[in-house]
């Protein structure tokens, strides 16, 4: 059965019949023992009241008719003989089946007819007796055997008819305890048919239908905040793709225009040709520059972290030294302290944060101006320029890519911030952006502290 109400019915079903079979078993043995005590109950107290009439038909020499215990000896297909030495002196009630020789006590012999009996044999050591004899009482099991078959017959029927109404109950229980169960397939139907993850199904009923309700209110849950997490990234993709169109497209437009001009016209002036091959390399660095920020960003996502505990001032110093010699006109100072700040992650990325944050406040300051690189531990980086900083509204946009702060004039493909977010995520780090106290923008970092 490939029911959940078909399985639980023949659970039921097959409990009830194995307890019925055991009880029927158990009650077929108690009764027959209980028959078979009070059959050989009988043929012992027949032994015990025919003592009398043995004793008469020894001193009477003849054996002395008793009509009643004739009577009875035929009503329950009984035989007894009184044996002395290898005489028999009595032999009443139904004819003796041939069989084996009777042994003392309780025996079941089948005769030769196939029927089986149960004899009782006794010695009688009394001074009237003249000698040993013996009392012979054999009964036929014929009647009880029949008792007990018929007996059985009843039990049978009444566990059939036990197990047949048991069946019918456990299909009609089955289904109302399901019922609660089909109205929530009903209701994940409906949510599958819809394709609303919205939709929430009931939590009534038994404590495992709430529970399993629960459970799969938590998953739709789940399978919603997936499909809402998927579409803002597929949303995010296609706005990125916009985007990197976007800014491709001017450099590749300007060096497409100046090569055109360039073929168009060889004899330009010298001085004009030279300005015009200027502006293309400077749209060429500039493309270079957007495609490697665009495969380090993409490769920041990918890439595998070898989490390792790094000096974050020794990556610091290595930036700040670095940098400076490319721009004189800006004064980089880095306070660090004496001791190094150990953080676990990954240097490439740790050196790809401060590198980027350190090159966005250099060409955000103003000209001449100062940018400060200060690292206080446990871990904390903050990095701050005299430029005209940036107003709260555009403090979260401008971590997205190609995303410039309004007013911005420097050249740059706006990946900076956003590799720099992209490696703090992958860190554990928090980056902010406050007011700094040299008048532009404080950009502050905080890493999570080794354990």
């Amino acid at each position: 059965m490939r029911s959940l109400r078909g399985r639980l019915t023949l659970g039921v079903v097959a409990a009830l019949a194995a307890v019925l079979a055991v009880a029927g078993v158990v009650a077929s043995r108690q009764v027959g023992d209980s028959e078979r005590s009070a059959f050989d109950d009988r043929l012992k107290r027949t032994a015990e009241l025919s003592r009398v009439t043995a004793v008469a038909a020894v001193q009477q020499e003849v054996p002395d008719d008793d009509r009643r215990l004739d009577a009875v000896l035929e009503a329950t297909g009984s035989s007894l003989r009184l044996v002395v030495g290898k005489t028999v002196l009595l032999d009443t009630g139904s004819p003796p089946p041939k069989g084996p020789r009777l042994r003392p006590g309780l025996h079941t012999f089948t005769a030769a007819d196939g029927v089986d009996y149960r004899s009782y044999v006794t010695t009688l050591r009394e001074s009237e007796l003249g000698g040993v004899a013996r009392i012979e009482v054999v009964s036929s099991l014929a009647s009880l055997e029949d008792r007990l078959a018929a007996l059985n017959r009843r039990l049978a029927a009444l566990a059939a008819v036990a197990v047949l109404a048991a069946a019918f109950g456990a299909w009609l229980l089955a289904s109302l305890v399901l019922r609660p169960l089909a109205r929530l397939r009903a209701a994940t139907a409906s949510i599958a048919g819809d394709e609303n993850l919205d939709h929430r199904v009931p939590q009534g009923g038994a404590t495992e239908l709430r529970s399993l309700a629960q459970s799969f209110n938590a998953m739709l849950t789940r399978l919603g905040r997936s499909a809402r997490d998927r579409e803002q990234a597929l949303a995010a993709t296609r706005r990125f793709a916009a985007d990197v169109g976007h800014e491709l497209r001017t450099p590749l437009t300007s060096v497409q225009a100046t090569l055109s001009t360039l073929g168009r016209h060889p004899d330009l002036p010298a001085e004009r040709r030279t300005a015009m091959v200027g502006d293309a390399l400077s749209e060429q660095r500039r493309l270079v520059a957007l495609l490697d920020g665009l495969q380090a960003l993409v490769r920041g996502d990918a890439e595998p972290l070898e989490r390792t505990d790094v000096d974050l001032a020794e990556v610091v110093d290595t930036v700040v030294t670095a940098v400076a010699p490319s721009h004189p006109d800006t004064r980089l100072i880095a306070t660090l302290d004496d001791d190094p700040v150990i953080v676990r992650g990954w240097e490439p990325g740790l050196r790809l944060i401060v590198e980027n944050l350190v090159l966005n406040a250099v060409g955000h300051g103003r000209p001449g101006g100062r940018v400060e690189v200060t690292l206080e531990p446990p871990g904390t980086l903050h990095v701050d320029d005299d430029g005209p900083g940036l107003a709260p509204e555009e403090r979260a946009r401008v971590f997205e890519p190609f995303v410039r702060a309004k007013g911005t004039t420097r050249p740059g493909s706006g990946l900076g911030l956003a590799l720099a977010a992209q490696q703090a995520r992958h860190h554990d780090a928090a980056i902010e952006i406050t007011d700094s106290p040299l008048g532009g923008a404080r950009f502050t970092v905080r890493f999570v502290r080794p354990r």
